[in-house]
């Protein structure tokens, strides 16, 4: 048993411990929320754009994502837009606002072109325009500089400037800016690698033999373009110029299972597609592929 003197002295104890339990247990919970909303931060956190005229436009949302893509570090920009809006493929088309990048120069990393998923068409008052609404994904590889120590903890900063058009009964520029820092170890270990490989993966490959862009002539406001592959089984295309050139929707005038030629009228912003290179996007079934072709001129595309 216990004598009164000693119970007191026990009791005092438990009470000092059970203080400096709750003090810990109420600093872990401190903690807890700022570690999480510092690891939201970066790679959950949405940005609304801002109009011409410095206002949100809540009728969109952007976050800026990093990780890896063929061995190299690749920003992805994700946006996702509210039902009926829609925004810009890098060729607008007849009317539109193409996307526009603006850097924050840096003396750590040299950025590439920035690739795009296939577009969808739309059909606008003034012509086809070519964009992409619901969600759209912009991906820019970058490489880093001499200058820049790679010792994976050591933070750099990115910074970014996008301005869009994002359009529904009007066309509205809006603009998003992004001014982060991250480490290398951020990229390699980014939490949304996952998403990121399969965005990717929508990206159209090179032209191969199953699916290309066999010829294009040019004669008289008409592009003929034609599509060979294996089992092609309804492939549109997409072509991308210089600002001011004008493609309408292509019509089929001819299918068979490896050929599918298309007649397309097309109004050249300098007077003549002939000898010019025009870029294409072809998509089938089997997905997506990307080519450049030399246009030319008063040749019958041989069936």
């Amino acid at each position: 048993m216990l004598d009164k003197k000693s119970f007191l002295v026990l009791l005092l104890l438990i009470m000092l411990l059970g203080i400096g339990l709750a003090f810990i247990s109420n600093a872990s919970e401190k903690e807890r929320p700022s570690l999480y909303t510092k690891s939201l931060s970066f790679y959950e956190d949405w940005q609304v754009p801002k109009s011409l005229y410095g206002e949100p436009l809540k009728v969109a949302k952007a976050k800026f994502v990093t990780g890896v893509y063929g061995g190299r570090p690749v920003i992805a920009l994700r946006l996702i837009m509210s039902a009926g809006w829609h925004s810009y493929w890098y060729f607008s088309g007849a009317a539109g606002i193409a996307p526009r990048f603006e850097w924050g120069s840096s003396p750590y990393i040299s950025v590439g072109e920035p690739l795009f998923l296939p577009p969808k068409r739309f059909v606008e008052p003034g012509g086809p325009t070519y964009g992409y609404d619901g969600e759209m994904v912009i991906f820019i590889p970058f490489t880093f500089n001499d200058t820049f120590e790679n010792g994976g903890q050591r933070a750099f900063p990115l910074s970014l400037t996008l301005t869009l058009g994002l359009c529904k009964d009007i066309c509205i520029p809006a603009s998003f800016t992004f001014s982060e820092r991250i480490t290398l170890k951020d990229i390699k270990k980014s939490p949304a690698q996952i998403w990121l490989n399969k965005a990717l993966s929508a990206l159209p490959k090179p032209a191969n033999e199953k699916l290309f862009v066999k010829e294009v002539i040019f004669s008289e406001n008409i592009l003929q373009v034609a599509i060979a592959g294996d089992n092609l089984t309804k492939p549109d295309v997409f072509i991308a110029g210089r600002d001011g050139d004008f493609f309408d929707v292509p019509e089929i005038i001819f299918t068979s299972p490896k050929l599918w030629i298309f007649k397309v009228s097309a109004l050249p912003a300098d007077g003549s597609f002939s000898d010019r290179v025009l870029e294409f996007v072809v998509e089938d079934i089997s997905g997506a592929v990307f080519q450049t072709y030399q246009v030319q001129s008063d040749k019958p595309i041989n069936e």
